[in-house]
């Protein structure tokens, strides 16, 4: 019979000082669990080993761990010949794999989770419209199995300002239920639903496919609905329908489009996005694009008249405004004849890639007519870059942009791109993915929780050296540049991809 290998982290805390690695050999065999090599443990090897289950078969969220990294639930997951064994993060762990649950329910009790109404039905069975019913279906598949708590940055640094994407999931349950009548978004409100990142996380890992993300998104639109956002969420929404541009322009100064579009037609469209357009510390990366386009021989168009993505609306829960952006941004493009529109946002890229065809099929009945692809997926397979690139001497690392990586699935092209680079000297950062705390709104509604966040994912640099983190997000670039000036290293720059690209042609 074949043989297994699992690693498991075993503490007891009336006996262990610290966590310490146990290997232990289990016979292998296709399409057993994880919760069955825990039991073999157990049973076979070492009695004194903890885990926590119930019913087996993924409905009770008991023996949530992570498994090889990443959180899930041990009787869902196939076991592997080689596993490594934890317990979940940012819960209090009581021995081995077993976490303190009650801290993170405690707060909870007194959210009224049931059923909460006065008035009874007209009449019985009471009826449920389905897209009601299917939306509390969705949240109410949650088991508390606390994977999303687990890999939640927000919840890590601020368990006193922000429930957890568990507990919001557990609001929304209630929240979308025509039946209640209490205000489950207020509820939200208080329970930090302004406090999330919405780095995505939570649903990549949840094992009933929830998207706790997602609903997070939909309780705060729903909370707009009402006129109950934060004042600097209002503010954002009135600049966007006054200005269709999500931040300010400075006085005194010409945004991008108005003195780099190019009109004509061109079979690649920029979409330039409001951070580059109105930052003058970002315009550059705009710029470089532009260069570096050209230089590969693109028919480039760069239309004055696009507007915001919308990205910056959704996140807050103003998702009645987007359309009107959406709609006028595809038109923009068409009438240029673009077959490919380029993003340099990971913001705008996840708005244009899988928010705008949705918009635009709904409202026009037409599918839309040109590709959106992020400027480093088109780049990196053109024909003419490796002949166009001279090199650039220059010790570079990586940061993922949360939209990115786990919004449009991009990670390995921006890497392509950097190792193409003759000279460059490529270091991969440990966690690159972990969220810089850039998104969400959460740098207008919370800068001091956003800042701790960002502390952490400053620690994983400081036993690098390097010379420049590249990056494709404005805002990631905005708050990492913070992050190094908090850590006080002036001497590490923060670039755009295209930026790193313009200086090896030679182009910048």
């Amino acid at each position: 019979m074949e043989r297994g290998r699992v690693t498991i982290l075993r503490y007891n805390p009336e006996t262990d000082q610290k966590p310490y690695d146990a290997n232990y050999e289990f016979p292998f065999e296709p399409g057993m669990s994880v919760l069955d090599v825990a039991f073999y443990v157990y049973e076979k090897l070492d009695g004194t080993f903890s885990f926590s289950y119930c019913c087996r078969n993924s409905h009770c969220g008991l023996c949530g761990a992570k498994i090889n990294g990443q959180p899930g639930l041990m009787c869902r997951e196939s076991a592997t010949r080689e596993m490594v064994l934890e317990p979940l993060d940012n819960l209090p762990v009581l021995r081995d794999l077993v976490v303190e649950r009650d801290d993170y329910e405690e707060p909870m009790r007194g959210l009224r989770l049931f059923l909460d109404r006065v008035n009874l039905p007209s009449s019985e069975p009471e009826k449920i419209e389905i897209e009601d019913l299917d939306r509390f279906k969705v949240v109410s598949r949650c088991v508390e199995c606390y994977s999303c708590i687990s890999t939640c940055p927000a919840f890590r640094e601020s368990k006193h300002e922000f429930l957890g994407p568990a507990g919001l999931v557990q609001l929304a349950r209630h929240a979308f239920d025509p039946r209640d009548e209490t205000n489950r978004e207020l509820m939200a409100y208080s329970s930090g639903l302004y406090n999330c990142t919405l780095c995505g996380e939570c649903s990549i890992v949840c094992p009933h496919e929830i998207m706790p993300k997602e609903n997070i998104e939909l309780l705060r639109a729903r909370l707009v609905g009402k006129g109950q956002v934060p004042r600097a969420i209002h503010q954002l929404v009135e600049m966007v329908r006054k200005t269709q541009k999500a931040i300010q322009l400075p006085k005194r100064k010409k945004a991008f489009l108005e003195e780099n579009a190019r009109a004509g037609m061109g079979k690649v469209g920029l979409f330039v996005g409001c951070n580059m357009d109105y930052d003058p510390n970002l315009m550059p990366i705009a710029i470089a694009a532009t260069k570096v386009l050209l230089k590969l021989g693109c028919e480039l168009a760069i239309p004055a008249e696009q507007v915001c993505c919308g990205a910056p609306l959704k996140e807050v829960g103003a998702t009645e405004q987007v359309r009107d952006l959406v709609l006028k941004n595809v038109e923009v493009f068409k009438k240029v004849g673009a077959t490919h529109v380029l993003t340099l946002c990971a913001g705008c890229g996840v708005s244009a890639k899988n928010g705008w065809p949705e918009i635009y099929r709904r409202e026009t009945g037409q599918e839309m007519p040109f590709k959106v692809q992020d400027f480093t997926e088109f780049v990196v397979g053109h024909p003419l870059l490796a002949g166009s690139l001279k090199g650039l001497k220059m010790r570079v690392t990586y940061h993922d942009p949360c939209l990115l990586k786990r919004g449009l699935g991009i990670t390995e092209e921006p890497r392509e791109l950097l190792r193409s680079i003759p000279q460059l000297d490529f270091l991969e950062m440990p966690e690159a993915d972990y969220c810089c705390s850039g998104g969400g709104g959460l740098r207008l509604t919370n800068f001091e929780m956003a800042k701790r966040i960002l502390k952490r994912k400053m620690s994983f640099l400081k036993d690098m050296d390097i010379e420049a983190i590249a990056t494709c997000c404005p805002t990631c670039i905005k708050q990492l540049k913070i992050g190094l000036s908090q850590e006080r290293r002036d001497n590490v720059k923060v670039l755009h991809p295209a930026t790193v690209l313009a200086q090896a042609m030679g182009l910048a």
